[in-house]
């Protein structure tokens, strides 16, 4: 784990980066000795490596397994030799059933594809909903500032803010909503997740270890040092389950930092309360001094941004990519079935 957080952190690297590789990678619920990471090695010299972050789920009710691709890096001396290559190529030919990334670079999605990879094209987008524009535009413009310097600034806009709320063609307000909403817990997540995601074909197969494991280091990502979030904090943790009349809607599960983006990690609900879910989320971001909701593309959830939030924004993303033995999983994803977010994938890159 030394050599991959040396790379990562281009010289010598925190110790917390390395913990963070080691629970994340080695030690997580459902890691798999069957399905490691790799690296590339010659004389002594590590050249290139690729991270196999592991996940369960089922498809039709069979259990699949998933591996996440992360940290794939090789030394700019090696990469005429093809190292990233051969490092791709071992770990997609795996015992694993699906191998997925959503933060490539253009380079790694031809890799990918001359390997046999699919690229879910909507998946490489993004969408935003600006809750708060002058504060969201002040901590961009300043990110590169100290932190303290930068929230300052962005409290000095918040008038800006209250006024802009006030114009109806900026369409910034945001629609009440008719539901209630609670902390979300694994446990809720685990009883809940057959009803909610009844109608589609590729679904996690949650259990409540590995989602407490899982909410945990959601809460202490800012503390773990990771060297691509230098100058950015995600904020902790902030998971709801929505309800209405006592019967559980669905849940969203966010990185959210008062004052900062709410950074969606999955939204889940069968599509007949898909708007509610959505438009419940907005409204407490909103009301919890979020900036903006910011999450990934997905077909389950298109429909409900339009009908339920207001105006949208999208922008482009890392790219998704996936590879799978049976094309039956490829075609579920790409059509939307398939309850696949980026709680599941390489949420410490969000």
């Amino acid at each position: 784990m030394r050599a991959l957080a040396s790379a990562l952190a281009d010289g010598s690297p925190p110790a917390a980066l390395i913990a963070f590789l080691e629970r994340t990678l080695l030690d997580q619920p459902w890691a798999d000795p069957a399905l490691p990471s790799l690296i590339y090695e010659e004389s002594g010299e590590i050249l290139g490596t690729i991270g196999a972050s592991t996940r369960r789920m089922r498809f039709l009710g069979t259990p699949v397994r998933v591996v996440v691709s992360a940290y794939f890096w090789a030394h700019p001396e090696a990469r005429a030799r093809g190292v990233g290559a051969r490092l791709l190529r071992e770990l997609l030919s795996g015992p694993q059933d699906v191998t997925l990334t959503d933060a490539a670079t253009p380079e790694v999605r031809r890799m990918w594809e001359a390997l046999g990879g699919t690229t879910v094209h909507l998946g490489c987008f993004s969408y935003v909903r600006v809750l708060r524009p002058a504060r969201l535009a002040a901590e961009r413009l300043l990110r590169t500032q100290a932190p303290r310097v930068a929230r300052l600034a962005a409290s000095a806009v918040a008038p800006l803010d209250a006024l802009a709320s006030y114009v109806p063609r900026l369409r910034l307000r945001v629609e009440p909503s008719d539901a209630t909403s609670e902390p979300l817990t694994a446990a809720a997540v685990v009883d809940h997740l057959p009803s909610v995601a009844a109608s589609l074909s590729l679904v996690p197969d949650y259990d409540v270890p590995y989602l407490e494991w899982l909410f945990a280091q959601l809460s202490d990502i800012d503390r773990s040092r990771l060297p691509w979030l230098q100058g950015r904090e995600l904020g902790g943790l902030w998971a709801e389950v929505v309800t209405r009349r006592e019967r559980v809607l669905g849940w969203y599960v966010c990185h959210l930092r008062r004052g900062g983006p709410c950074r969606v990690l999955q939204i889940a609900a069968p599509p007949r309360h898909m708007t509610r879910v959505v438009r419940h989320l907005c409204l407490r971001a909103s009301e919890l001094g979020a900036t903006a909701v910011v999450g990934r593309l997905e077909p389950r959830i298109l429909q409900a941004l339009e009908e339920g939030i207001g105006r949208v924004l999208y922008r482009g993303r890392g790219r998704m990519l996936v590879h799978a033995k049976n094309p039956a999983l490829v075609t579920a994803i790409l059509r939307g079935d398939a309850l696949l977010t980026s709680l599941d994938g390489e949420w410490w890159a969000s």
